[in-house]
């Protein structure tokens, strides 16, 4: 083996060219292999989806026939049953009459009158016995038939066992086939995608995302020249770091929607709403008219082609639990967001993100009281620095002249508590994040379209234009978000992502100041950088495998 390894780095040392034809040639082929066995796996996903409703309605007629078939064979067997035994009770009758009737003449005519009572006595009791006969002969055919047709009960119930079992296993492999399908694949280079926590979110952001990774022990590999595994995870990076940019630009568009800015210390805009519940519960209304029937009909079916067959699943009796997660998700979603617009009219725009980022801590007390995941001691400390550094970002109540500053605190507060809430429904509903996604915006779209006439709005006429042309910029900075995460996520894993996602606050802070010209005090940055550095550790700990070193993990 040493000499054949020996000859092959001499054969690559002096020729590099050949190599690295080589190299690709086994590159390309691998590619072709790895899309060929996507393309069959699928063919054979649609292949078993219609096999298991085609068995779904042979089960349902043969159940039905079956019912049919008992009740008809029920009144059939009693008809005949009772046919039979009128034709052998007539037939007997006849021929007992008849024989009766010629010992009766025979008697009478060699007896006298005295033997007449002794003859119909005997006659009676030959009647009587051929009656019996007939009875026992009739109870043996019932017992027969009884035996017969409890031994057919006995094969539909093991066929119908067998149709349930062959069901059972159906459904679990087309389960294993989807995951399959729909797990991101690694290639040296990649981590496995296993089930785990999911990434952080900033405020805003109303996607699921996929399970967490936990990275898989490589090879160690020296390329000369970079893979396009390389290539790829570096463009996984730049589309997530993107989309967190665009989720901080968001915010600040709320911000310059509700309060007037120095946009760049060149010119001042914004201000085109006053804050107040009821404003701030408009402008989420806007949005949600503009993303999401894109969201439902354009990017969903772009991304996830049985998105509404999985709506459609949940409207079933069996998934009503499921049913009720969602939609709870979507409204404490709702509620996350109506908050944090509120607290953006009202404080800073970088103190409102990193007071948000309370929600992991909260996250975790959820977890330990509902799913039994205890903390642990780095959590704690995770958890108590992070509240520090919320104290810390606070601004002075003596300064908040045009703002509320409390009103502005327990908004962001309330609203990381109900993003908690989402995140703890998600982990619950068990869902696709597209499809989810789709659920989530439709009910944010129905709750501030149904809450909005209790809160009611004022918008001034000339503010309307400048107004839509905001919210516009608003729903594309969602939108760019959703669809730079759900390119980004599957190059690097969702637990990298999380880890990238989680500098909202330091991203959203220095936005604010290049944009807005919005300025903290160094305790207010030394708040935001605590709070940042300790989500990202908290989203770093997804990336660390669950089992420990000495033991191999065993894939789910």
């Amino acid at each position: 083996m040493a000499q054949l390894e020996n000859q092959r780095q001499t054969q690559g040392e002096g020729n590099p060219q050949t190599a690295e034809e080589s190299l690709k040639l086994l590159t390309e082929q691998l590619q072709n292999i790895q899309q060929s066995l996507v393309e069959q796996l699928r063919r054979d996903v649609n292949q078993l989806e219609s096999e298991k409703s085609r068995l779904n309605t042979e089960i349902e007629q043969m159940r039905s026939h079956y019912q049919q078939l008992q009740s008809q064979q029920q009144t059939t067997e009693q008809r005949v049953w009772t046919q039979q035994l009128a034709q052998i009770l007539a037939t007997q009758l006849q021929e007992e009459l008849r024989q009766q009737q010629l010992n009766y003449l025979a008697a009478n005519a060699s007896h006298s009158s005295d033997n007449q009572d002794e003859n119909s006595y005997e006659l009676l009791a030959a009647l009587n016995s051929t009656l019996n006969s007939t009875l026992r002969a009739l109870q043996q055919d019932i017992n027969s038939y009884q035996s017969n047709f409890s031994q057919q009960l006995g094969r539909m119930q093991s066929l119908e066992q067998q149709g349930e079992a062959i069901l059972e296993a159906l459904v679990t492999r087309i389960r294993l086939q989807l995951q399959e399908t729909y797990r991101p694949e690694r290639i040296s280079s990649r981590p496995k995608i296993t089930p785990g926590n999911r990434p952080a979110a900033l405020p805003g952001r109303s996607s699921q995302q996929p399970p967490a990774v936990s990275p898989a022990p490589t090879t160690p590999a020296t390329p000369t020249t970079p893979s396009p595994q390389t290539a790829n995870f570096k463009l996984g990076v730049v589309l997530v770091l993107i989309s967190s940019l665009m989720f901080s630009l968001q915010n600040i568009v709320v911000r310059v929607l509700l309060r007037e800015q120095n946009i760049f210390g060149l010119f001042k805009v914004g201000g085109f709403i006053t804050p107040s519940p009821g404003n701030s519960l408009f402008i989420l209304l806007l949005r949600m008219i503009v993303v999401a029937p894109i969201m439902a009909f354009v990017i969903a079916p772009l991304f996830y082609n049985n998105t509404w067959r999985d709506i459609k699943h949940l409207g079933q009796k069996s998934q009503f639990g499921r049913l009720l997660s969602v939609i709870g998700s979507g409204f404490f979603l709702f509620l996350s967001q109506f908050f944090i617009y509120i607290a953006l009219g009202n404080i800073p725009t970088g103190v409102a993100t990193t007071i948000f980022f309370v929600y992991p801590t909260i996250t975790i007390l959820l977890s330990w009281l509902i799913f039994r995941d205890k903390p642990t001691f780095l959590l704690v400390l995770a958890t108590i620095s992070i509240y520090i550094g919320g104290f810390l970002t606070i601004p002075s109540f003596t300064k908040g002249v045009m703002a509320n500053v409390t009103l502005g605190v327990a908004s962001a507060i309330l609203s990381g508590l109900a993003f908690a809430v989402y995140v703890v429904l998600i982990k619950v509903s068990r869902m696709h994040p597209i499809p989810f996604s789709v659920v989530n915006f439709t009910t944010i779209l129905f709750l501030s379209a149904s809450v909005l006439p209790f809160f009611g709005y004022q918008v001034k006429p000339t503010m309307w234009t400048s107004l839509l042309i905001g919210t516009l910029v608003l729903a594309t900075t969602t939108l760019s978000g959703y669809l730079f995460t759900n390119m980004g996520v599957p190059l690097i894993g969702p637990a990298l992502a999380s880890v990238v996602s989680a500098s909202g606050p330091a991203l959203t802070t220095i936005l604010a100041f290049l944009i807005i010209q919005e300025n903290l005090q160094l305790y207010q940055i030394l708040g935001v950088v605590l709070v940042t550095v300790w989500v990202i550790g908290i989203s770093a700990q997804n990336l660390k495998p669950k089992n420990p070193p000495s033991q191999p993990a065993a894939s789910k």
